[in-house]
């Protein structure tokens, strides 16, 4: 419960009112992830992607540069770089630099490969955010999941990330069965590795995870991580601990007391598919979200980016906030909004997020 014990159907009115008003002026994507290459250099149980060789038809350098611009004509604010492992591009620095000049610039990395002169050869090309995956505290665990070695690859990675003054370092954690009692002392590595943000995202039963989906976290415990997360907050405040789930609203009581209340500017979107952020795929496929909701809504070496985010009907859907089910029915509605991705899986990315815990309030 908020502090300021505002009624389920005074959440629901101030929330609409601000969400209405914030997505008005949104005729932009904010963050673009893209998957530049299927290629890794590990190969991790529960890959979304399957990656390991580089896919056949991925973008080649003169089209990848085209595909900045588009971004950029159609007012992208950040760019993150994905894949499989985006540093395996023997043009990465090319396109990290070239787009750094419009946009801003991100890194997602597994730091199998990131070495000293690797990272600075990314500060100097513009790059000012990494985000680097760690999937447990100790060795054996993220290891594991990821492959022998890796774990001291990333924490190397994330000393030398700091160590180098990246205006952001992050770390992503994706949980499930395998690590999920290990959380507490992920936020204690991270807090130690002096990292500025701490992401934990859930595992997508896509890809080379489809085997796993009997380790995805069940509903009570996805809403006691989130509740974990949103406590360890108020004990760790020089870092900033999130996750992608977007009913981490919902167990914020900051957040909760600054997005509800109507005198305040501060606005949770919640589910940022298709409203704020878009996925590119390798093939250049623009898709609402690259986990669940991968529906083309069109081609990036093709079509105007700009035109696309004015005129998809799917993303004109997705901004309207109209779900179904018990998300349709909550008082969290535009402040959350579930999962789209999840809800996509589950045959309708109006419908309602399976993996949501809570029960409305609102009769």
């Amino acid at each position: 419960m908020n502090d300021l014990c505002f009624s389920p159907a005074d959440i629901l009115e101030f929330t609409w009112d601000k969400y209405q008003r914030k997505v008005s002026r949104l005729n932009h994507p904010v963050v673009i992830a893209w998957g530049l290459t299927e290629a890794c250099d590990l190969n991790c149980i529960h890959c979304a992607v399957e990656a390991g060789k580089p896919a056949k038809d991925e973008l080649s350098t003169e089209d990848a540069l085209k595909a900045i611009d588009n971004m950029a004509e159609a007012g992208t604010r950040h760019l993150l770089m994905a894949g499989g492992e985006p540093l395996l591009r023997k043009d990465i620095f090319i396109l990290a630099e070239y787009a750094s000049k419009s946009i801003s610039v991100g890194i997602n990395t597994n730091g199998f490969s990131l070495n000293r002169s690797v990272a600075q050869r990314l500060k100097d090309a513009g790059v000012n955010q990494m985000r680097i995956s760690l999937d447990g505290a100790k060795s054996k665990t993220h290891d594991r999941i990821r492959g022998k070695g890796s774990f001291e690859k990333a924490v190397s990675a994330i000393e030398t990330c700091v160590g180098l003054g990246f205006p952001d370092v992050g770390i992503e954690a994706t949980i499930f069965s395998l690590n999920y009692d290990e959380l507490p002392d992920m936020l204690k590595l991270a807090s130690d590795l002096g990292v500025g943000v701490f992401e934990a995202g859930d595992l997508a039963p896509i890809g080379r995870a489809k085997k796993l989906a009997h380790l995805c976290l069940s509903k009570e415990q996805r809403g006691e991580m989130l509740r974990f997360l949103a406590e360890m907050q108020e004990t760790l405040p020089t870092l900033i601990i999130t996750s992608e789930l977007p009913h981490i609203f919902i167990v914020n009581k900051d957040m909760q007391n600054t997005c509800i209340d109507p005198y305040s500017k501060d606005v949770s979107l919640g589910c940022g598919a298709g409203i704020v952020e878009a996925g590119l795929t390798v093939d250049g496929k623009i898709v609402p979200c690259p986990l669940g909701l991968q529906v083309e809504i069109g081609d990036i070496k093709r079509d105007r980016l700009k035109d696309i985010w004015a005129n998809s009907p799917l993303l004109k859907r997705l901004q309207s906030r109209e779900v179904t089910g018990k998300c349709g029915r909550c008082e969290y509605q535009y402040a959350c909004g579930g999962c789209r991705g999840a809800a996509a899986m589950a045959g309708d990315p109006m419908g309602e997020d399976p993996g949501c815990w809570y029960e409305p309030a609102l009769e």
